[in-house]
């Protein structure tokens, strides 16, 4: 993913740092799905960005893109001791706790759409590391 300051027609996934954008053109549904925009709303990672203008967002150590997913899965796994995969359910049974305790489900649809699939993928596959499995229904229960 290239970190750039105006938006391209090219078929890449890029950060547009002067709009505030993520960009993902290519992704598992993109035949079936448009492109997933997502707002950065960090100010601090914001300024991280802009300082690498021009480069990629992820490389190896020799400043070179991952060749495959694996290869940039087994990389993470060398620094951090856990999957990129792993810390990705970790963070969504988190985020799927606070929201089912909050009722805030605009956060659990966001979630969803960053991460590209359906709430019910997301509930089902994703949340693996809360004591109770929520399903959809539980999520969508009106206050009284």
């Amino acid at each position: 993913m290239q970190i750039l300051d105006t938006d391209t027609e090219d078929k890449i996934n890029y950060i547009n740092v002067n709009t505030k954008k993520i960009i993902v053109r290519n992704h598992k549904t993109d035949e079936s799905q448009k492109d997933r925009i997502i707002d950065i709303e960090d100010k601090k990672l914001l300024g991280i960005l802009k300082k690498g203008l021009g480069k990629y967002f992820i490389t190896d150590k020799n400043g070179e893109l991952f060749k495959t997913s694996s290869k940039y899965g087994e990389y993470f796994k060398g620094l951090f001791n856990y999957a990129p995969y792993d810390l990705r359910k970790a963070h969504t049974s988190k985020i799927i706790k606070e929201c089912i305790e909050d009722r805030n489900t605009e956060k659990l649809e966001r979630l969803a759409y960053i991460q590209g699939h359906s709430l019910n993928t997301m509930l089902n596959h994703y949340n693996k590391y809360n004591q109770e499995n929520y399903k959809l229904d539980t999520c969508l229960i009106e206050d009284d």
